[in-house]
């Protein structure tokens, strides 16, 4: 009851308040007279628009899915560059199919950038979390990009790709690409390396004489070599112990 009553009391000496706060010019209790109010600004987009002209060059993706215990997918790029200055690379963020921005940024991990074999700062956007900005050097001539992309090991983490006995692996998820172009305009030449014995399948065309061999990380090596954009591929489906693929 007494609570009742004291917010009866502070609702009816308000409007008294502010009506002597206005008479004397200055600004009333509620609101001290050093408190500052906010301004809005004007959103700033540093990502340059998507345009329909060629990418000048073919990206190099290597994808290394052999590390099934930790079930973490390696990815290394060759990215190339056309000229120095600021560059943005992004990370798939509208996926076809998908009615929401459901790129899954949250599992990307260790990103790191070289030119020419020098270590270079990258700087996340402030507006756009996919977004990612560089400042190539001048005389390079391409970007060496590798991150992981840390797959759900339990039930609650997202949709499982990857077990001891099979892999479904989105090259969507497991690429970055350069801003300013549309994506059906980048060409790409993708290499997967898979646990020893295992077996791909996939409609993207295999380069000749990408048989499997030896790899440095242990498993199998095979090719596609067939440029196509990066968002339109996938993996989807395996049998017992293979992989499957399903690039559209």
């Amino acid at each position: 009851m007494r609570q009742a009553v004291l917010a009866l009391l502070l609702l009816s000496t308000a409007p008294i308040a502010a009506a002597a706060a206005a008479q004397s010019g200055q600004p009333a209790a509620s609101v001290p007279a050093n408190f500052t109010r906010a301004e809005p600004l004007a959103k700033v987009d540093t990502i340059p628009a998507a345009r329909d002209v060629a990418f000048p060059g073919t990206i190099r993706l290597h994808v290394d899915v052999t590390d099934l215990d930790r079930r973490i997918i390696r990815v290394k790029e060759t990215i190339p560059v056309a000229e120095a200055g600021h560059m943005v690379l992004l990370y798939p963020k509208w996926l076809p199919g998908a009615h929401s921005p459901s790129g899954a940024i949250n599992k990307v991990a260790g990103l790191t950038i070289h030119a020419g074999g020098k270590r270079l700062d990258w700087v996340r956007d402030t507006l756009d979390v996919y977004a990612f900005h560089v400042d190539v050097p001048a005389g390079a001539t391409s970007l060496d990009v590798e991150f992981q992309f840390v797959s759900p090991t339990a039930e609650g983490q997202g949709r499982t790709v990857i077990t001891p006995d099979m892999a479904s692996i989105q090259w969507i998820a497991t690429s970055l690409y350069p801003a300013g172009y549309y994506v059906r305009n980048i060409p790409v030449e993708a290499t997967l390396t898979m646990p020893q014995g295992w077996t791909a399948a996939t409609s993207l065309r295999p380069a000749t004489g990408s048989a499997p061999n030896g790899s440095p990380t242990g498993g199998d090596r095979r090719s596609l070599t067939r440029p196509c954009p990066t968002t339109s591929w996938s993996i989807r489906r395996r049998l017992p112990a293979a992989i499957s693929a399903n690039g559209s």
